[in-house]
């Protein structure tokens, strides 16, 4: 059995040592990764079972409309049949939206889970910890996200980097992520800082804790490091602490210095022709950015798009492709402007902009991010993840939208070692309901654990030794493996 929390990590756990690490860092670096530099990564899990080495889920949130999308039903009763007819994949007798044309001559990388289902109650509070966690809604709060799990037993192979990142992280994963009964280490890091999302593709973007501080030059920052180095060979020589203390300020220093990490961030080192293939919006910057914290040895990188905070409620729409990035579209959902808010207030961005005018940039953003992980030798080893927190209604309501709806849904799969070219369970003819092979968030987890190799027949255990499940009873999505 993986020690899951090792006699290293239980040490860095005392709370004076964990002050005089975080005081370590804090003092190098001005930011607060502190929790993350502080403790020492645990023994790493081996398994020969082993397909993926690393994860990177893409949450689109607000909930995507599985017939807009993955699932098109061109047989739905008229009054509540999307527009949008299907179109042929590159695979014959599959079919995906219309809505989806680039994605559509990718299917051969694809499995698509038609046949996904969420708790009984419909809400992106809801969906969204069942997704993260693994566990049923009433129990998640109180257990660590996946990718906390999975850093946990893992660690990086990047160790300049924490292993479990959001990119930029905002909103519902803001409110939802926890680490639960694990180290606070092992939070995920968040690169952005509003709680609705910063505007990646903002010239003067760029993540404040890889930068320096402003008033530090380069002979205080070596001053500081030789006056560290020199009290680690003196005041600390026998101290039991000393080599975390060590790992925590080399840590520090590794991430303001590396060009590794430093060119992980910058979307500057991409040529053009890359940056036009994911696009130049906030979309394709931040697809871009999962690639890339990829390429760095992230083990697990989460894309949350959602709208920047500058773009909402502001006047007008002149941005191609989006600006206020949720799928939420309880009205207007086939709009070619403004959804409109409650009560059909057409002029109200309460509800963003619908699908037809974000999808397209969806579907050039995952089409270019599955291309370029596969031009780069990543994706045999790299598991895709596509997911959204809930489905949404198989009618139309009076407000020309589509509800919360939770028992019938679509999510994606590519890479390590997943056979393309599958459509995995069905739905009704409408896509209100699941008709052949239901799958849950729970067996989403455990489809994860299995992929890096993780022996989820082992337990996980609390600080006070009670064994819990890695999910909630889920089993492994037969079909990826």
């Amino acid at each position: 059995m993986v020690p899951l929390r090792s006699a290293m990590a239980q040490s860095a756990c005392d709370p004076a040592r964990r002050r005089l690490l975080q005081s370590v860092s804090a003092g190098v670096m001005g930011f607060g990764l502190s929790d993350w530099l502080a403790l020492d990564l645990v023994a790493k899990a081996s398994n020969s079972a082993r397909q993926a080495k690393q994860i990177l889920v893409v949450y689109e949130e607000g909930g995507i409309s599985q017939m807009d999308s993955w699932d098109p039903k061109p047989d739905a009763p008229v009054a509540h049949r999307s527009p949008f007819g299907p179109i042929s994949t590159n695979v014959p007798g599959i079919q995906f939206s219309s809505l989806m044309p680039m994605i559509a001559q990718l299917a051969d990388q694809l499995a698509v889970v038609r046949s996904m289902t969420t708790t009984k109650v419909a809400g992106h509070m809801e969906g969204c910890q069942e997704f993260f966690k693994g566990y049923r809604f009433e129990q998640a709060k109180g257990f660590p996200d996946i990718g906390s799990v999975v850093s946990e037993v893992l660690g990086t192979d990047c160790p300049q980097l924490p292993g479990y990142i959001f990119c930029p992280g905002a909103n519902m994963p803001n409110h939802i992520s926890t680490t639960g009964f694990l180290s606070a280490s092992r939070s995920p890091w968040k690169l952005g800082t509003k709680s609705l999302g910063e505007n990646v593709a903002a010239p003067d973007w760029n993540v404040r804790a890889v930068q320096p501080l402003a008033d530090l030059s380069r002979q205080r920052f070596d001053s500081r490091r030789q006056l560290l180095e020199g009290l680690d060979q003196t005041t600390l020589a026998r101290a039991d602490s000393a080599q975390l203390l060590r790992r925590s300020y080399e840590n520090a220093f590794d991430l303001l210095t590396s060009s590794r990490v430093q060119s992980a961030f910058d979307l500057a080192t991409e040529n053009d022709r890359t940056r036009d293939r994911y696009g130049r919006d906030h979309r394709g910057c931040c697809y871009l950015l999962g690639r890339k914290l990829i390429e760095a040895g992230v083990r697990f990188v989460t894309v949350t798009v959602i709208q920047p905070q500058a773009h909402v409620n502001r006047p007008g729409y002149g941005e191609p492709n989006g600006v206020f990035l949720n799928w939420d579209h309880h009205e207007g959902i086939y709009n070619n402007g403004p959804c409109g808010g409650p009560q059909a207030m057409s002029n109200s961005e309460r509800y963003g902009l619908p699908h037809p005018v974000m999808m397209p940039s969806l579907d050039r953003s995952l089409s270019a991010l599955l291309t370029d992980l596969r031009e780069r030798g990543l994706l045999d080893e790299t598991l895709v993840c596509f997911i959204t927190e809930m489905g949404r209604t198989p009618h139309i309501n009076k407000w020309a939208g589509r509800d919360h709806w939770a028992r019938a849904m679509s999510i994606a799969f590519a890479g390590a070692g997943v056979r393309g070219g599958q459509v995995i369970g069905a739905t009704n003819l409408d896509g209100g309901d699941v008709i052949d092979r239901r799958y849950t968030p729970y067996d989403y987890a455990e489809t994860i654990y299995r992929k890096l190799g993780i022996d989820t027949d082992q337990r996980l255990h609390k600080a006070d030794g009670l064994p819990v499940e890695f999910s909630d009873g889920g089993q492994p999505i037969r079909e990826l493996f």
